[in-house]
C-alpha cells in the first residue's frame, strides 16, 4: 500500500540538499536572461555618453568657368573632424557607477532567486514530514481496520464497523495523496527554475535571526546607494556649461590654390532643453534620495514585525509540536489498547486519531505560513539565504 511505502522511505534516500540548488542559481535559464538583460542595458547607456570617433568627409567637384580667361578643372576637399567632451571625468565616474550598479542588480536577481528556492524546498520539507505523519496514522487505521474485518468474520462486530473502518483509512489515503500532490508541485517549481534532475534531501533551514534583520545582508541596501552616485554624476554632466568641444580640420585644392583650415565649434549649453534636462537630472537625485530614505523607514518597521511575528511562533508553535506529538500518540495507543480489549467504541478510537490528524495539519499550516513569511521578507529585501543561514 502507498502509506506504508511512504513509512519505509525516509527522507534520507533523496539524493541532494538545498546547497546544490544554491550552486546552480547562475546555471538557471531564469538567471541568464535576467543578466544578459541587464548587461545589454548598461552598454545601451554607456553608448549614448561615449563620443562618437572620428568623422572624414570628402567632396569633388567640376569649376566651369563662364569667360574664356577663367580656367575651369577639377576641384576636390577632404575633412577630418571629431567631438570632444569636457567632462570625461564625470563621464567615465558614471559609467563606472552604473557596472558597479548593474553588478549589484545581478546580485539582487540571484539572491531573490536563492530565496524563491529557500522557499519551495522549505515547503516541501515541511510537507514531507506532515506526509509521514500521516503514513504512520495510515498505518494505525489500517491495523484497525485488519483487527474489525478479522472480528467481523468471527461474528464479534457488526459489518458496520468494518465499512467505517474502511472509509477512515481510504480518508487517510486521499488525505496522503493530496500532500503527495503538494510535495510533486513543489518539486515540479523547483526544477523550472535551476537544473535539477535527481531528488531532494531535506535538510533543516534554520536562518540566523541576528543576521537576517542587519541591513549589510540586503542587496538592495547598497544599489540604492549606488543609484544616488549616478544621479549626481547625471546632474553634474547636466550642468556642465560647455559639455564638448568639436574639432574639423580640412584641405581643398580649387584649381591652382590649396586651402587649409582648422576649425572648432562648442555648444554651449544654454536654453530650455538644457534647462529642463538639469531639473530632471536634479528631480531624479531628489527622487533617489526618498527612496533610500524610504527603504530605511520600511526595513526597521518590516524588521521589528517579523521579529515580533518569529518571536510567537517560536514561543507557541515549537512547544505545541512537542506536546501534539506525546499526548496525541499516548491517546491513540490508550484508545486502541480500551477498543482491543472492548472498553472502547470503534468511535472512540477513531475520533482519538482524528484529532491527531487534525492537530499536525493545523502545525503544518503553520510551519509554512512562517516559513513563507521568512521568504517574502528575505525577498522583498534581496537577502542572500545562504548569507544568513547558522
Amino acid at each position: 500500500m502507498r502509506y506504508i511505502f511512504l513509512m519505509l522511505t525516509p527522507l534520507l534516500l533523496m539524493a541532494e540538499d538545498i546547497d546544490t540548488l544554491y550552486d546552480r542559481v547562475t546555471q538557471s535559464n531564469f538567471y541568464k536572461s535576467k543578466s544578459e538583460t541587464l548587461s545589454s542595458n548598461l552598454e545601451a547607456s554607456k553608448s549614448s555618453l561615449y563620443s562618437e570617433g572620428w568623422s572624414l568627409g570628402a567632396n569633388v567637384g567640376q569649376s566651369q568657368g563662364r569667360d574664356s580667361g577663367v580656367e575651369s578643372g577639377l576641384e576636390f576637399g577632404i575633412s577630418l573632424s571629431k567631438d570632444f567632451k569636457l567632462n570625461g571625468s564625470s563621464v567615465d565616474a558614471l559609467i563606472k557607477n552604473r557596472q558597479s550598479y548593474v553588478q549589484n542588480s545581478k546580485k539582487i536577481e540571484k539572491n531573490r532567486l536563492k530565496t524563491k528556492l529557500w522557499q519551495l524546498y522549505g515547503n516541501y520539507c515541511i510537507t514531507m514530514e506532515a506526509l509521514q505523519a500521516r503514513g504512520e496514522l495510515a498505518s494505525v487505521y489500517d491495523t484497525i481496520s485488519k483487527h474489525i474485518d478479522k472480528g467481523v468474520e468471527y461474528g464479534e462486530f457488526d459489518a458496520s464497523k468494518s465499512i467505517m473502518a474502511n472509509l477512515a483509512l481510504e480518508n487517510m489515503n486521499l488525505q496522503i495523496s493530496k500532500l503527495e500532490n503538494a510535495t510533486q508541485n513543489y518539486e515540479v517549481e523547483i526544477k523550472k527554475l535551476v537544473p535539477f534532475d535527481s531528488q531532494f534531501v531535506c535538510k533543516r533551514l534554520r536562518p540566523n535571526i541576528e543576521n537576517l534583520f542587519k541591513p549589510e545582508y540586503s542587496a538592495l541596501y547598497p544599489m540604492l546607494q549606488k543609484q544616488i552616485e549616478i544621479k549626481k554624476e547625471e546632474l553634474a554632466i547636466a550642468s556642465a556649461r560647455v559639455p564638448k568641444i568639436n574639432l574639423g580640420a580640412s584641405y581643398s585644392n580649387e584649381l591652382d590654390t590649396d586651402k587649409y583650415m582648422l576649425n572648432i565649434s562648442i555648444p554651449l549649453a544654454y536654453g530650455e532643453k538644457t534647462q529642463a534636462s538639469r531639473v530632471s537630472a536634479m528631480h531624479a537625485l531628489n527622487a533617489s534620495n526618498y527612496e533610500l530614505e524610504m527603504f530605511r523607514n520600511n526595513y526597521v518597521q518590516e524588521s521589528t514585525a517579523m521579529q515580533k511575528r518569529l518571536n510567537i511562533y517560536r514561543r507557541y508553535l515549537k512547544e505545541s509540536d512537542r506536546l501534539i506529538r506525546e499526548s496525541s500518540n499516548k491517546l491513540i495507543e490508550q484508545s486502541n489498547m480500551r477498543f482491543r480489549a472492548g472498553e472502547e467504541s470503534l468511535i472512540s478510537m477513531l475520533k482519538a486519531t482524528e484529532t491527531k490528524v487534525q492537530m499536525i495539519q493545523t502545525i503544518l499550516e503553520l510551519k509554512i505560513d512562517r516559513h513563507n513569511a521568512v521568504a517574502q521578507y528575505m525577498y522583498n529585501y534581496a537577502i542572500d539565504p545562504q548569507g544568513v543561514s547558522k
